[in-house]
C-alpha cells in the first residue's frame, strides 16, 4: 500500500486512441444525463386528491414500454449464464474494476463501489452544510453488501477529510431466516463487522416496506445527528417477470423515498435507483421529488450496465419535511399496503403536461440507450467472429478504464483511513449465499409446464450434475469430529428478539443450490402431498459402525408446516434439552434429524459443544453425536434460554431468534462444521424425496 496518495501523479491521463478516434464514444458513455427543469407553475394537488384515483398510463410511455419490451424479449432463449458472458465481454467499463484494483486497491470494491464514486464526483452530492459545520451523518437504505459506504468513506476521506462523518444503515437482515434469498442480499462480509451501524427496525427483518420499522431507522439515523445524506439502492428480483420491473419495484420505491423525505435535513442529498419510468407510480414520485428539491438529475453510471434500465435520481438542496407533514396519513396509509397498487399517488390531469413532456424526454433518451444496446450486443453475438469489432471493443475497455481514474481523481487510501483498516483485503471469506438463477427465461417459463415425472427428472438431474459432484461442500466420512469444550470460558448470553419465523426461508449455515432444491421441490404441492403422505426413508445410522458407546437416542419430528417454524423449533429445543436432562456425567447423546438452519439452534449447539460435552460429531446421516457429558452446571445457559422462550411464547409478533452474537457463532471450525452438516443433512433428503416421489409416480 502506497503512503504518499500525491505521488500517484506518476500515472498521467493516457490517450490511447489517434484523432479522437473514440472521443465521441467517451464522451457518451460519460455524460448519460437527464435534468429536470423545474417550473414555479407546477403544484401538488390537494391532500383529499392524493391515493384518490385508479391507475392511469400515458400513451407515449406506453409505447416506449412496448418498444423496449419487444427488445428485451429478443432474449427469452439465451441461456442467463451464456448471454451474460457475452454481455460482460461487450461492456465498455468491464475492465475499470480491474484496473481500480491493481492500482488503487479500495475497500470493499465492487460494481456498486464504482457507481457510487461515479454519482458522488460527477454532482456535488456533499452539502455545503456539511463542509461549514464540518460534520455529516448519511443513511442507506437497501444497502447490502455496504459497497455504497466504503465508496462514500474513500470518497469523503480524499475531498473532505475534515468532516466528521457517521453513518447507519438499513437491509433486509440476512441473519433472518424467513427473509427471501431472491429479494436479499446475503454478502455479510462487511456488515459482520460493523453490525452496530446497521438497523433492521423493530422487527429486526430489516423490512423496510413496514412503516413501524421505516420509523425505528428514521429515529436511529436523526440520532446521530444532522442526515445530510440518503442513499437507496434497492431492488426486487423480476427474473420471472422481466417486462414488469418498474412495476415490481415501485413499492420498494415508494417507501425509500418516504423514509429518505423524513429522515433527511434540509440542504441534503438524496440519490436512489429506479428504473424505467413508464408508469403512473414513478411519474408521480417524480413529480413528488421534483417539489422537495433545488435540482433532480437522472444519471446512468458509465459502470452500471448498459443493457439495463437501472439509472440513478441525484436529487440536491432538499427543503425539508415541513410542507409534506399535512400529507403524513396519506403517505402511511399507502406505505406498504396494498392501496399503493390499487391507486395511483396523484391523479393524471392533477400532473401538468409540461412535466409530462420532461419525463417522456427522459424515458425516451434513457430507452433509446437500452435499446441500442441490446441490439448491438445481439449483433456481436451473431458476429462473434468479426476480429475488428472485438478488437474495437478492447480499446474502448482500456480507454474506460484509464479515463475513470483520472477524470474522478482516484488515489489509494492508507489503512487507517478504510472503515475497517484493511480487515477486507485480508479476510477470505466465502459467500455461502450468492444470487442464482440458471437456464433462458423460456426454459424457467417452460418448467412450469412439465409433467411431474418431467419436474422430478429435471430436479434429479441438477442434484447429480450440481450437487452430488461437489464433495468440497458434504461431510464424506462416517462423522466429522469437533472437539470444541472449554471448562473454563464464560460465554455471555445476548438475546436477539424479531418477528417470529413462520418457515425458513434462507440461511447463513448451508451453501444455497442445496436448500434452493430442497425448497423447490417442496414447492410442488403434488410432491409436497407425496413426500408427507407415503413418508420417506430416511438415511439410516448403522450405530455400530460408530464405534462409540450411544446411551441415549433422539430422533426429532420433520417440521411438516402445520405450525410456525418459530413453535416448532422451541419444541425442539426443549424434547433436547429435556433428554439431556436425564443423561449422566459420561454418557453420550445422539439426535437425529436436528436442522442447524437458523441462529436460534446454532446458538443452542454452540453452547453445548462449548460448555456441556467432551466432543461433538457431525455424520454422514442426519445425525448429530453429543459425546461424553462433561458439565451439568453449564445447564445454566439451557434454563435462560428456556426461561426468555416462555416469556414470549404467546406473542404474536416477538419470538427469541438467537442468544448468542453472530460474531461468536459464524466464524472458525464451529461455523465451517454446522455448514458441511447442513449441506450433507440437505443432500439426503433432497435425495430421499426425489427417490420416494419417483418410485410415486
Amino acid at each position: 500500500m502506497f503512503s504518499n496518495t500525491d505521488s500517484f501523479s506518476f500515472y498521467p491521463r493516457q490517450r490511447f486512441f489517434r484523432n479522437g478516434e473514440f472521443e465521441v464514444e467517451l464522451n457518451d458513455l460519460f455524460n448519460k444525463k437527464f435534468q429536470f427543469r423545474f417550473n414555479s407553475s407546477w403544484k401538488l394537488p390537494d391532500k383529499e386528491l392524493w391515493f384518490s384515483a385508479p391507475p392511469w398510463k400515458v400513451q407515449e410511455l406506453d409505447i416506449l414500454k412496448n418498444r423496449l419490451n419487444f427488445h428485451k424479449s429478443q432474449l427469452n432463449d439465451f441461456n442467463i449464464e451464456e448471454w451474460s458472458s457475452h454481455t460482460r465481454r461487450r461492456n465498455p467499463a468491464g475492465e475499470v474494476g480491474w484496473k481500480i484494483r491493481c492500482l488503487i486497491n479500495p475497500e470493499f470494491l465492487t460494481q456498486a463501489w464504482t457507481k457510487f464514486y461515479e454519482c458522488a464526483s460527477t454532482y456535488s452530492v456533499v452539502p455545503r452544510q456539511a463542509m461549514s459545520e464540518g460534520k455529516m451523518v448519511s443513511l442507506h437504505l437497501c444497502e447490502a453488501p455496504g459497497a455504497f459506504i466504503t465508496s462514500l468513506n474513500h470518497y469523503m476521506k480524499l475531498n473532505y477529510p475534515n468532516i466528521d462523518w457517521k453513518w447507519v444503515a438499513n437491509t433486509l437482515n440476512p441473519y433472518y431466516e424467513g427473509n427471501s434469498p431472491s429479494n436479499m442480499i446475503s454478502d455479510d462480509r462487511f456488515m459482520f463487522h460493523t453490525l452496530n451501524n446497521w438497523d433492521f427496525g423493530v422487527d429486526n427483518t430489516g423490512n423496510l416496506m413496514d412503516w413501524e420499522n421505516s420509523q425505528a431507522i428514521v429515529k436511529k439515523a436523526k440520532s446521530l445527528g444532522k442526515v445530510l445524506l440518503v442513499t437507496a439502492d434497492g431492488s426486487i428480483d423480476c427474473m420471472q417477470r422481466p417486462d414488469a420491473q418498474e412495476e415490481v419495484t415501485s413499492p420498494l420505491h415508494y417507501c425509500e423515498i418516504i423514509t429518505a423525505l423524513q429522515a433527511l435535513s434540509p440542504g441534503g442529498t438524496f440519490i436512489f435507483k429506479l428504473f424505467t419510468m413508464f408508469e403512473h407510480s414513478t411519474v408521480s414520485l417524480l413529480y413528488l421529488i421534483n417539489h422537495l428539491f433545488g435540482e433532480v438529475n437522472i444519471y446512468k453510471p458509465v459502470t452500471s450496465r448498459q443493457g439495463n434500465s437501472e439509472v440513478y435520481a441525484v436529487c440536491l438542496n432538499y427543503k425539508g419535511f415541513a410542507s409534506l407533514e399535512m400529507y403524513v396519513p396519506m403517505l402511511k396509509s399507502a406505505y406498504g399496503t396494498e392501496i399503493y397498487g390499487s391507486h395511483s399517488l396523484f391523479p393524471l390531469d392533477a400532473i401538468p403536461e409540461s412535466f409530462l413532456k420532461q419525463i417522456e424526454e427522459c424515458a425516451c433518451y434513457f430507452c433509446s440507450i437500452q435499446c441500442q444496446v441490446i441490439n448491438d450486443n445481439l449483433q456481436a453475438y451473431l458476429m462473434q467472429k468479426n476480429i475488428a469489432l472485438h478488437r474495437d471493443m478492447k480499446q474502448i475497455r482500456t480507454i474506460v478504464a484509464t479515463e475513470f481514474i483520472w477524470q474522478y481523481g482516484l488515489k489509494p487510501l492508507e489503512y487507517e483511513s478504510e472503515i475497517l483498516k484493511g480487515i477486507l483485503h485480508e479476510e477470505n471469506k466465502v459467500n455461502m449465499n450468492p444470487r442464482y438463477h440458471r437456464g433462458s427465461y423460456t426454459e424457467r417459463q417452460l418448467y412450469t409446464k412439465l409433467s411431474l415425472k418431467e419436474k422430478s427428472k429435471n430436479l434429479n438431474a441438477f442434484l447429480q450434475a450440481e450437487i452430488l459432484t461437489n464433495p468440497l461442500i458434504l461431510i464424506n466420512e462416517p462423522v466429522k469430529w469437533l472437539t470444541f469444550y472449554d471448562k473454563d470460558i464464560n460465554l455471555k448470553l445476548t438475546f436477539t428478539y424479531g418477528l417470529p419465523l413462520q418457515k425458513i426461508n434462507s440461511s447463513k449455515f448451508i451453501f444455497v443450490p442445496i436448500f434452493r432444491l430442497y425448497q423447490q421441490i417442496l414447492a410442488e404441492g403434488e410432491f409436497k402431498e407425496i413426500i408427507f403422505t407415503k413418508g420417506v426413508k430416511s438415511t439410516e445410522q448403522n450405530l455400530k459402525s460408530l464405534n462409540i458407546k450411544i446411551h441415549q437416542v433422539l430422533c426429532l419430528p420433520e417440521f411438516d408446516l402445520s405450525e410456525s417454524y418459530g413453535v416448532f423449533e422451541k419444541k425442539c429445543f426443549l424434547t433436547i434439552y429435556n433428554m439431556m436432562k436425564l443423561l449422566t456425567v459420561g454418557q453420550t447423546l445422539l439426535i437425529q434429524n436436528f436442522n442447524l438452519l437458523t441462529h436460534f439452534n446454532v446458538s443452542f449447539v454452540y453452547i453445548i459443544s462449548k460448555k456441556c460435552f467432551e466432543r461433538t460429531g457431525f455424520t454422514s446421516s442426519n445425525s448429530i453425536i453429543l459425546c461424553n457429558l462433561q458439565n451439568k452446571a453449564a445447564f445454566e445457559y439451557l434454563d435462560q434460554i428456556q426461561s426468555e422462550c416462555e416469556k414470549l411464547q404467546n406473542e404474536d409478533k416477538r419470538d427469541v431468534l438467537n442468544s448468542l452474537p453472530v460474531q461468536t457463532t459464524n466464524v472458525g471450525e464451529f461455523f465451517n462444521n454446522i455448514v458441511f452438516y447442513n449441506n450433507t443433512f440437505y443432500r439426503n433428503k433432497c435425495t430421499d424425496f426425489l427417490s420416494t416421489i419417483e418410485q410415486t409416480i
